[in-house]
């Protein structure tokens, strides 16, 4: 296994585990509105959003690392 995967097996398992022990119902403002849930839908709301930021953040980056390496002429062998 890579390391990287050990490293999001393990945080997935404690992020589990923080969900688990927080149950209550809480009651969250947002802009406009006051909303009432369970901390286990907001702690799953605030990974699914962090992960989607982080996702969209990581691929501009890919993305130009990928284009210059089209764009670089062919090195000469021989």
């Amino acid at each position: 296994m890579r390391v990287r995967s050990v490293v999001i097996l393990v945080l997935l398992l404690l992020f589990l585990v923080v969900v688990v022990q927080n149950t209550d119902v809480v009651s969250v403002r947002l802009l406009f509105w006051d909303l009432e849930m369970s901390r286990i839908i907001l702690l799953a709301l605030s990974l699914a959003v962090g992960v989607i930021v982080g996702f969209l953040l990581g691929r501009p980056w890919r993305r130009q690392q990928q284009y210059a390496r089209a764009k670089r002429p062919p090195e000469d062998e021989g």
